[in-house]
């Protein structure tokens, strides 16, 4: 019960938190689903902490320095290859990516590690050029944007998301109708001319 206890202080830090489940399961034979009711967290919160053990050492040491935080780790401990993951942790580096952002790019990367699988002969570094471009299209998209209007396009943000069976694009205005409309417009010239 001790360790129970110990699992459930909040100056524990997520690395030491999942060792402790961990040890529960291993020592005295409880799952996830008993920990979790102990603890009063959902099964999911407890089979997450125990996946962040799993992080490379980079990841761990960059979780346990807060230069990223516990949602980043655990979204980008959903990657099922080490090196993809450690590339999707320096782009949140570099970018100093949100949560959000760890989730999208562990998406595209999840995806990538599953290209590569399937196609024997394509090189890592291919792959993550798709992930690239796919940053400069929406980066360019932003920009053009931004340089056919005004202040109000500054309002307007895109998005590029990519899966294995469909590519979206997603233009969002902020502001009604009214303000919006001269916007939907010039894109949608944009496209038909």
């Amino acid at each position: 019960m001790a360790l129970v206890e110990n699992v459930q202080r909040i100056d524990l830090n997520a690395i030491d938190r999942a060792k402790g489940f961990e040890r529960l399961m291993s020592e005295f034979g409880l799952s996830s689903s008993e920990i979790a009711t102990r603890i009063g967290k959902s099964v999911a919160y407890v089979s997450n902490s125990i996946r962040l053990l799993t992080l490379p050492d980079a990841l761990k040491d960059g979780l346990l320095s807060g230069l990223i935080s516990e949602g980043h780790a655990r979204a980008l401990a959903a990657i099922d290859d080490h090196s993809l993951m450690v590339e999707a942790y320096k782009i949140i580096l570099r970018e100093s990516g949100s949560v959000r952002r760890a989730e999208e790019l562990a998406r595209r990367m999840k995806v990538q590690s599953k290209q590569v699988m399937r196609k024997p002969g394509v090189r890592q570094d291919q792959l993550r050029i798709i992930s690239e471009e796919i940053d400069k299209m929406q980066e360019d998209m932003q920009k053009a944007l931004e340089s056919v209007g005004g202040d109000e396009t500054k309002k307007t943000s895109v998005k590029l998301i990519r899966s294995r069976r469909e590519t979206r694009v997603f233009f969002t205005f902020k502001g009604g109708p009214e303000e919006t409309e001269e916007r939907l417009q010039k894109i949608y010239k944009s496209l038909i001319s």
